[in-house]
């Protein structure tokens, strides 16, 4: 009996023939894990601490294998090896940025803005300036009270910034400096 040319061509990892069964799987398993690094990244603290943490880790899962089905078929000639190894780096890049904590389209922690609560009532009005700056462009909600209360600041680069970053967090919509209006839109 002659082997079956097909079957001699066709792709395996380790002995195991990749089948089409296998790149459905390995598609699920992208979705999954990369939709879920994502939002526990965005969403930190509303999943539970072992999801947030290995997130990522199920990724890396999606990308080992991922690179072993693309090797499978470059070495069975029918895959381009350029656009595997792009691939490949494509995913590890990805993999590497769910690692990065401080990455600007992850929003951080709530616990982060204590620090940033505390200079905005520093002594030094250049400091309460630029945290009230860094308070509206980081968004943070939870700091728009002392802002409100900065309105009333003896320093007009203080007034102006905190102003200005309570603006950011009403999405745009000014309510001049009045700071009942403020603080009845962030009590």
């Amino acid at each position: 009996m002659n082997p079956d040319p097909a079957k001699e061509e066709e792709p395996s990892v380790v002995g195991v023939r990749v089948r089409p069964k296998l790149a459905i799987a390995l598609f699920a398993l992208l979705v999954i894990s990369a939709a879920t690094a994502l939002w526990t990244q965005s969403n930190p603290g509303v999943a539970p601490v072992w999801v947030e943490r290995s997130a990522p880790w199920v990724f890396l899962a999606f990308v080992l294998g991922f690179a072993a089905y693309r090797f499978a078929l470059v070495t069975a000639h029918r895959y381009s090896a350029f656009k595997a190894f792009f691939q490949i780096f494509v995913a590890v890049l990805f993999f590497l940025l769910l690692l990065l904590p401080g990455s600007p389209f992850v929003k951080q922690p709530s616990d982060s803005t204590a620090p940033l609560v505390a200079l905005l009532h520093d002594s030094d009005p250049r400091v309460r300036a630029l945290a009230a700056e860094v308070a509206g462009y980081r968004r943070e909600t939870a700091a728009a009270p002392v802002l409100v209360s900065l309105l009333a600041d003896p320093e007009p680069g203080v007034r102006a910034q905190a102003h200005a970053a309570l603006v950011r967090l009403n999405e745009g919509g000014d309510l001049g400096t009045a700071i009942p209006a403020w603080k009845e839109r962030f009590p």
